[in-house]
């Protein structure tokens, strides 16, 4: 059969075969391209996320190593300054497990880590401080992160419709 064929015909067969194979490897590489993008902005956006939060840290120990400035700006304020550190700290503990939460749903953190995770987090809800912080702010954060909070690390006694023990005062 193939004897039967010239050379012009096996050309042009071969070149339908090597077009059907760049074919293909192109759809491939256009699917793996759309992946990588996909993580790359998954990612940007937790980065986002990371900076935010390492600028307000950087800025609250700034403050904090000024006390004429954080003087001035409690008095400014109607600050008691403990108890607004107390607040700030509460913060950054839940937007660093919100952070870590954004990298492990968007991919950028394999799952093999998500119960270490929730072990840390949940220990970090046990803080009273934090729990009251998460009462008054919760409503700032993605519907998804306020269920895996409240159905996976608040411990059983927490009651999100009410405060907890700590004055919201402190927080």
């Amino acid at each position: 059969m193939i004897g039967d064929l010239s050379i012009d015909d096996i050309s042009a067969l071969l070149m339908v075969v090597f077009t059907c194979v760049i074919t293909i490897a192109n759809i491939l590489l256009w699917l793996s391209t759309r992946r990588t993008i996909a993580l790359q902005i998954k990612s940007n956006y937790s980065l986002n996320h990371q900076s935010l939060v390492t600028g307000h840290r950087d800025l609250f120990l700034g403050l904090l190593h000024q006390p004429d400035i954080l003087e001035k700006f409690a008095i400014a304020n109607s600050i008691d300054v403990d108890s607004w550190e107390l607040k700030i700290v509460s913060a950054f503990f839940i937007n660093q497990i919100f952070v870590h939460y954004l990298n492990l749903t968007n991919g950028t953190i394999e799952k093999s880590y998500l119960e270490g995770l929730k072990q840390d987090a949940r220990e970090v809800f046990s803080f009273p401080t934090v729990q009251s912080h998460w009462q008054n702010s919760r409503v700032w954060y993605a519907p998804d992160f306020q269920r895996f909070v409240e159905e996976e690390l608040l411990p059983p006694s927490a009651d999100t419709s009410a405060s907890t023990e700590v004055s919201a005062s402190k927080i």
